[in-house]
């Protein structure tokens, strides 16, 4: 789908619009928070189901659904109307907090955590698609803007809500808080939303298949990636299968985008070398954004015995930097243009940072923990910001929001692979680690390499001119959608 160039109906009256912005920020709010939330919560649900090494699986599960949903749902919306879409979004969210919350294992909880993200796919993108329609094009920045705060918000609360739950309450409330909040969404969503009819959608097709194989492809790579050498042997039957699944439906998911009339994620995107660069590294950034989120709070509550909420805390400072450099990174590059060197400034960054983590021991204090992990978000910052801006100036203007959705789609991966990969050299440092310190060195000094990665392909990536549409998008003034 490319950007969106008609105008249809606005509602007029400010209140009317307050009473359709509000729906929107609770659902944006539950499903940002559930991006951060389960971080601070994850040692008190692995100890309390008997699997502590499995459970990073509870964010890659979320993760993966979610990267498929987010593109399918948009196209969904645009054909049957958003309004449909994005309450179905919304029940079949709802209805996996519900299960997630009741699941007395970790694999059921992991399997709802999957549908979860199917509804949870449909959030973020169905909210900006829907400003889209109801705001003036005028008013819609200042919407989005202050959709934006809440987003932010959300991401900050999570780890602080998180550990309050694990500490007082129980871990079931980190999914049990979506439920009151997503049922009046659901109800003013429905009693207030008024969209305009979709287009004649005879001619649209949703590329199910696609996403299907897709989806197959990405959990076997990570699960052999996962087990292979810990769990199982590379040579076991296991192994062996889930790698010839894996090479079996890459071959046929390629086959499937190359006819498909409108490929989930094209190929005609990865014959420029500026995108496929872009989309790898907004995978790296990911990863390495999930280890320091999901692991920061994982070594404080192991090695420095400190509570949840106290752990949250500390998750915090890598959020705020996060943001402010995402943030000016923007500023800068709509008024210069230029964004060349982000990503290399980022890598080096993030990667002395991350080196920083795997220092830290027993007796750490406060403020260098809190100081590596803020300039580790500042360097992610400029990585989430370029990559994502460079992959969009690199294709079509036609392809824009393709291209958009693509590149979230990397992005999403990136987090799953981060929380499952890394998972795993925990575990395996555990068994090997004189003290548990030692393990969580080796997890955050395993970023080093990714990073050297990021920087050399910061440095090979050409900078392409931005184009008057693109400066518009950094500047606020065109709407990409996300699929």
């Amino acid at each position: 789908m490319s950007v969106r160039t008609f105008d249809p109906p606005r509602a007029g009256a400010t209140r009317s619009m307050m009473v359709v912005l509000v729906p929107l920020m609770l659902v944006l709010f539950i499903s940002n928070l559930d991006q951060t939330i389960v971080a601070t919560a994850l040692p008190s649900i692995g100890r309390d189901l008997n699997d502590l090494s499995g459970a990073p699986w509870i964010a890659t599960s979320y993760l993966l659904t979610t990267a498929v949903s987010t593109l399918i749902l948009g196209k969904l919306g645009d054909m049957y109307g958003r309004k449909r879409i994005f309450q179905v979004s919304i029940i079949v969210f709802l209805a996996g907090s519900v299960l997630c919350g009741l699941s007395g294992d970790l694999l059921w909880l992991v399997l709802f955590r999957g549908l979860q993200g199917i509804g949870g796919g449909g959030l973020n993108s169905l909210v900006m698609a829907i400003i889209g329609d109801v705001a003036p094009p005028k008013q819609r920045s200042k919407y989005q803007a202050a959709l934006g705060v809440v987003a932010t918000l959300a991401l900050i609360s999570g780890p602080l809500l998180g550990g309050v739950f694990s500490d007082d309450l129980s871990w079931r409330w980190i999914f049990f808080i979506n439920i009151p909040v997503g049922a009046l969404a659901v109800f003013i969503v429905g009693a207030r939303l008024h969209l305009p009819r979709p287009a004649d959608r005879q001619d649209r097709r949703v590329d199910v298949l696609g996403g299907v194989v897709v989806s197959v492809f990405t959990t076997t790579v990570l699960l052999f990636t996962t087990w292979g050498g810990t769990k199982r042997a590379w040579d076991s039957p296991v192994i062996v299968s889930l790698i010839a699944v894996s090479a079996v439906t890459l071959i046929a998911y390629l086959v499937i985008e190359a006819r498909a009339p409108e490929a989930i994620t094209p190929l005609r995107l990865f014959t420029s070398s500026v995108f496929n660069i872009s989309a790898i590294q907004f995978l790296l950034a990911t990863m390495v954004l999930f280890v320091a989120m999901l692991y920061t709070p994982l070594f404080l509550q192991t090695v420095q015995h400190k509570s949840a909420f106290d752990a949250g805390l500390y998750v915090i400072p890598l959020l705020i930097g996060l943001v402010a450099a995402t943030s000016v990174a923007g500023a800068r590059i709509s008024k210069t243009g230029g964004y060349k060197w982000y990503p290399p400034a980022g890598a080096v960054i993030t990667g002395v940072s991350m080196w920083g983590m795997s220092r830290a021991d027993a007796h750490t204090g406060a403020i260098g923990l809190i100081a590596a992990l803020f300039f580790a978000g500042i360097g992610i910052g400029f990585f989430v910001q370029v990559a994502l801006l460079s992959g969009q100036n690199a294709a079509d203007y036609s392809d824009l929001g393709v291209a958009t959705g693509t590149l979230n789609f990397f992005k999403s991966l990136g987090g799953a692979f981060g929380a499952a990969l890394f998972g795993t050299i925990l575990t395996h440092a555990m068994g090997h680690a004189a003290r548990p310190a030692d393990a969580f060195h080796t997890v955050f000094l395993w970023t080093l390499p990714f990073m050297v990665l990021a920087l050399l392909l910061g440095l090979v990536m050409r900078e392409k001119p931005l184009s008057e549409e693109m400066v518009q998008v950094v500047e606020g003034k065109i709407e990409v959608p996300e699929y």
